[in-house]
């Protein structure tokens, strides 16, 4: 869950116009503001966890290398701005604008924010990151050109050991999830919100038996079981096909991206009124 990152959500009006005009600077003053807010926020709180302080960044300013960006990265495929790829991405999936920026953007396991400000960092000090696998078995993120023997080791998840997904390029596996549940949905005849429903209440241990949950449902005890059984049964034949299915990664994903396809209203009884 990204409750962190959803309570400095700028809102849909910001971010919508955002996406219109392309820069902050170009946004009306209330919702500039707002999304100023919340894009330094996110990029000094990974700047962190990347092991520097404010200061490192030397007085320059987070949001105008965020926009630049966007405005200049293309998706994997087509030279078209990043920032297109992603309405596109938003329209074709029907994702929530909140969830997209909250999740795919701002998310604290595998959002976009992470590749944003390593390549911030790497412009402010002229670095290369690269990725290693240490004698540990374990992924390391250094930086050549950084210090005296060439490569400085950089942790990930604040002194601890560094976060696999921070090396996952999370948009094929979104698709993917997004690919599952639509297929799960179609094998057990429900709309995909009810067997998002479904799986994601599994996941999380919540009881098929409290009342939101059937509300959701609109069935009964003995058929919400049953149809739990049948959506479980399909996920795992679906996984076995899938190449990305067996990963970590794409259970954390999954789980997000069924949460998102369960309506507000149900997701805020779910979740104790958290939003």
């Amino acid at each position: 869950m990204h409750y962190r990152e959803r309570d400095k959500y700028a809102g849909d009006a910001a971010w919508s116009e955002w996406f219109e005009k392309c820069s902050v600077a170009r946004c009306d003053g209330e919702a500039a503001v707002r999304l100023r807010e919340q894009i330094t926020s996110a990029m000094l709180s990974r700047l962190t966890r990347l092991g520097f302080r404010e200061d490192d960044s030397h007085g320059d300013d987070p949001v105008t290398f965020f926009d630049s960006y966007f405005a200049l990265k293309g998706s994997r495929d087509t030279p078209k701005p990043l920032k297109a790829y992603f309405q596109y991405r938003i329209k074709a999936t029907g994702i929530r604008l909140i969830d997209f920026v909250c999740g795919t953007l701002f998310g604290s396991m595998s959002g976009r924010i992470h590749d944003i400000v390593v390549e911030w960092v790497a412009t402010l000090k002229g670095w290369r990151p690269r990725s290693l696998r240490g004698a540990d078995g374990r992924r390391h993120f250094v930086w050549e050109s950084a210090g005296d023997e060439g490569l400085a080791s950089l942790e990930m998840m604040d002194a601890a050991a560094p976060d696999p997904a921070d090396f996952v390029d999370e948009e094929p596996l979104r698709c993917a999830a997004e690919r599952v549940l639509d297929a799960v949905s179609r094998k057990i005849k429900v709309e995909k919100s009810r067997a998002a429903l479904l799986l994601y209440v599994t996941a999380q241990d919540i009881p098929l038996t409290e009342a939101a949950v059937l509300e959701g449902l609109g069935t009964a005890k003995s058929r919400a079981y049953k149809l739990k059984d049948m959506a479980m049964d399909e996920l795992g034949k679906l996984l076995r096909k899938e190449e990305e299915g067996a990963t970590t990664f794409f259970a954390r994903i999954f789980i997000e991206t069924c949460r998102c396809n369960i309506p507000q209203e149900l997701r805020t009884k779910l979740e104790g009124g958290q939003k």
